[in-house]
């Protein structure tokens, strides 16, 4: 159960990390309207997953 935590947390993460480079167009370096946003994106997304299997293995774990 632990460890789904600490799996959503980390998805939460990259969803925080996606919204930050996407707003302030940094990361690492200085970026570009599109590739800020595009970059951004991709955090998002990959967030969003690691959120919806961390869920999922939870109530997988809650079934068992």
């Amino acid at each position: 159960m632990n460890k789904n935590i600490a799996y959503g947390l980390i998805g939460f993460g990259y969803l925080l990390i996606g919204i930050f480079t996407w707003k302030y167009q940094f990361f690492v370096i200085k970026l570009d309207d599109i590739k800020a946003m595009l970059l951004g994106i991709l955090f998002i997304v990959y967030g969003a997953f690691r959120v919806y299997r961390a869920i999922k293995s939870y109530k997988n774990d809650q079934k068992d």
